[in-house]
């Protein structure tokens, strides 16, 4: 047993274990990926998510409240702009609302898309260009965006939103 002490004390060994130990638990993170609760591979709610999120560019360009109702969470919290908004319907009423019904012809763009799952928690990051006209002139919003969706009652809800705009 003393021998044993003195061998895995060695600085080699420990640094050995310590290796396997850490490729044994990255290879643990990746698996997680693998199947969904529901048996089904990835793939299969990466595409849902990724249909949520073209849901969501659809409601916010045509100002369908009614089909983003079905894809914000109750108590979603939203960072934009500098502030933290906590519930849709604050959300919804406060901030949305008012920027539809200031901007015309209405344009969300989100590029660079990388979908990740562990369970039944999606994050999004990406890239996002909004574009409109604004009491006659053009405007342009640019940024980055993290958004983290929950599979909740077996549909895909927004439950965080984080945008930050380019120079800004």
């Amino acid at each position: 047993m003393g021998g044993l002490l003195i061998r895995l004390g060695r600085p080699r060994t420990i640094a050995i274990l310590w290796s396997v130990a850490l490729i044994a638990v990255a290879c643990s993170i990746e698996r997680a990926d693998v199947r969904t609760p529901s048996g089904e591979p990835p793939e299969a709610d990466t595409t849902r998510v990724r249909k949520v999120l073209d849901a969501m560019t659809v409601g916010f360009e045509t100002g369908d409240l009614s089909a983003l109702d079905t894809i914000y969470h109750d108590s979603v919290t939203v960072y934009e702009g500098g502030d933290a908004i906590v519930g849709w319907a604050r959300y919804r009423d406060e901030h949305l609302v008012p920027e539809i019904e200031s901007l015309t012809d209405r344009r969300l763009r989100f590029e660079g898309v990388t979908i990740r799952l562990v369970g039944s928690t999606a994050w999004i990051t990406c890239r996002y260009s909004r574009t409109a006209i604004r009491d006659g002139e053009d405007y342009a919003a640019r940024g980055v965006a993290t958004l983290i969706f929950r599979k909740l009652a077996g549909r895909w809800r927004l439950v965080h939103s984080h945008t930050s705009k380019d120079g800004g």
